[in-house]
């Protein structure tokens, strides 16, 4: 008889890094990133803590002050409002925050690694390619979202005396994408970006650069194009009033005809005018004088009321098109790694 020899099972591969393993591992390698963005926005919240203080205190005394109009009042509300210009220089500054952190955060995470080659050690340690690339992003992309949320939350709490004063409206487009939601989405989606151009280049300074522009070019539209259609404008006579001040999206006359009448025909009017409303600091008075006229102004304007409206918009949009752009980096790791 001949012994039958049959083969040895395959020996078992290893069992797959956990979970939070791969966390650790994230956090080891990109420490310096989150850091920096740690760094940044702990710098920013700083400022807005200290300034925010001295607003809400002058604030206080601006709205304890009667008659309003007073001379007193007026050297009052001289320190207010020498913060209110301060702080929309701030705002305006704040307005690159969004992209600094997700790009630089987001396009080395899988760039660097693809660019060197250190992915395939990785690969090779019980950690597939799937694994390696959600571990990196989904934690990456939580820990910059809430830091983001965190600080647009400081930072409503630092304007918030100018809108009570009725200096800006909520729906200002310098001021919008720094509050609520919006702030973070627009975080996330700067992030989202990184990631997918650091995955589709494989470099890390170009899928920086192509990130900032791709990320300005949307912002950019946003802003001037696609944000004002969320909600059918209102149309009406006049100016809006502004006591809740609205987002004026345009304005323009029409004369005794019927017919649009055009800048020009506007100023000429206003130029054969006494000059005590040629020289007038009031809007209104030269608006008085056209409409005695039989020249008709007429406002297309987004309403205060729908700032949450329009926040839940654009946040939905952004997280629909960061959550798209891991998803299509992953499923590139997954197809070109």
């Amino acid at each position: 008889m001949t012994a039958i020899t049959a083969p040895a099972p395959p020996a078992p591969g290893p069992r797959p890094v956990p979970w939070t393993r791969l966390a650790w591992v994230t956090w080891r390698q990109h420490r310096v990133a989150l850091a920096g963005v740690a760094v940044l926005l702990g710098g920013l919240a700083g400022y807005l803590l200290i300034t925010g203080l001295q607003i809400h205190s002058a604030y206080t005394s601006v709205a304890s002050c009667h008659p309003a109009g007073s001379a007193a009042c007026q050297v009052i509300s001289r320190p207010f409002t020498s913060l209110y210009h301060t702080a929309q220089i701030m705002s305006g500054f704040l307005q690159v925050v969004p992209v600094l952190v997700g790009v630089f955060a987001g396009a080395p995470v899988l760039a660097r690694e693809l660019e060197t080659g250190t992915f395939r050690f990785a690969w090779t340690q019980g950690c597939g390619r799937l694994r390696w690339a959600v571990a990196k992003l989904a934690l990456l992309a939580i820990a910059v979202t809430a830091a983001a949320a965190a600080f647009s939350l400081l930072f409503s709490w630092y304007y918030q005396p100018f809108f009570a004063e009725r200096l800006d409206g909520a729906l200002a487009p310098q001021l919008f994408d720094l509050r609520a939601v919006d702030f973070a989405a627009w975080t996330l989606a700067a992030f989202a970006l990184g990631a997918f151009v650091g995955v589709v280049i494989r470099r890390t300074v170009p899928a920086i650069a192509a990130s900032l522009a791709v990320w300005t070019g949307l912002n950019f539209a946003t802003t001037l194009f696609l944000r004002k259609h969320y909600q059918t404008p209102l149309t009406i006579k006049g100016s809006p009033s502004y006591y809740h001040p609205p987002w004026v999206v345009s304005q323009w006359y029409t004369g005794p005809d019927g017919a649009t009448a055009g800048q020009q025909t506007i100023r000429n009017v206003v130029a054969h005018a006494p000059a005590s409303v040629r020289n007038s600091a009031n809007p209104n008075t030269a608006v008085a004088y056209l409409s005695a006229h039989h020249y008709t102004q007429w406002s297309v304007f987004q309403p205060e009321s729908r700032f949450w409206h329009f926040q839940l918009i654009e946040g939905g949009w952004l997280l629909v098109l960061s959550l798209l752009l891991i998803g299509a980096a992953i499923w590139l790791v997954h197809r070109r790694g």
